[in-house]
């Protein structure tokens, strides 16, 4: 009796582990409180089986491996890092949210993090500016700019500069001396560094022009407005796309701007620069 419960003992230990069954594999870059917000919104809309995989919780993470024994219906990437290991598994459909390195690949799609650049515009027209400085890497943005540039025609003029590196920023935006009437921070991560930030906010006070910027941390550094993303909502945006595709609806191809824009302003430099024009955005 005992070597029979010992040789049955030994057929579990070699018998291979059932699989996972779900059909989300939710990938996440780290443990982020924005990334933790998305993925509420996601779950509140697709309440599909998943299992979640944050990488900074692991030295190596075998995606292939895991993909091929656990068969996810669709992954989910959260965060650049997690975009980039998805994008190297097969062909199980990868839709994304809160990434900024996104380039167009088969099988991805998702919520950009930039919004329509006619919502930006909308904005600089309020505010009766005639000449928007942006500074852009071509290799980053080139799309998105040409896309403002469309928009902006018969309504305002871009001043564009390219900046191929972050140490560029600061010259080109001295370039821009007496020829702009704001500024546009644009979520490029050429453009707009740590190290070149302040370049923005010391040009915007010597030549008194706003500095409109995406994320609402920047208005402690003195931009006057921030458009910003709301987290939860595109998480829900994202959950409804998820859920189309697991229902053999075929959601929107390619990134998708957000849908939600929250609009702060920072009242000190609004009023210091003397601005109107805010309401409704």
């Amino acid at each position: 009796m005992q070597v029979l419960r010992f040789l049955l003992f030994l057929l579990l230990l070699l018998s291979p582990l059932p699989a996972f069954a779900y059909d989300v594999l939710i990938l996440q870059s780290m443990h982020e409180k924005g990334y933790a917000e998305a993925v509420r919104g996601f779950k509140k809309e697709c309440r599909a089986s998943s299992r979640m995989i944050v990488l900074s919780d692991y030295a190596d993470l075998d995606l292939v491996r895991i993909v091929r024994e656990e068969h996810p219906k669709v992954i989910v990437a959260v965060g650049d890092r997690a975009l980039e290991l998805a994008q190297k598994q097969g062909d199980t459909p990868v839709l994304c949210m809160m990434a900024l390195n996104v380039k167009p690949r088969r099988w991805v799609s998702g919520i950009s993090m930039l919004f329509d650049p006619a919502r930006y515009l909308s904005l600089f027209q309020s505010l009766g500016t005639d000449r928007v400085g942006v500074l852009y890497d071509p290799g980053r943005s080139g799309v998105y700019v040409k896309k403002a540039l469309a928009a902006s025609k018969g309504h305002l003029r871009l001043v564009l500069r390219e900046v191929h590196a972050p140490k560029e920023t600061p010259a080109m935006l001295q370039s821009l001396r007496g020829k702009v009437d704001a500024l546009w921070m644009i979520p490029d991560v050429t453009a707009v560094s740590a190290a070149s930030t302040e370049a923005y906010f010391l040009f915007s006070q010597s030549e008194r022009v706003p500095v409109v910027s995406f994320a609402d941390v920047y208005l402690t550094m003195g931009a006057a407005v921030a458009l910003t993303i709301d987290r939860y909502d595109i998480g829900r945006q994202l959950g409804e796309m998820a859920q189309d595709l697991l229902e053999g609806r075929d959601p929107e191809e390619g990134m998708v701007p957000p849908r939600k824009v929250l609009s702060r302003t920072n009242d000190g430099v609004v009023r210091q620069l003397k601005l109107s024009g805010l309401g409704g955005h």
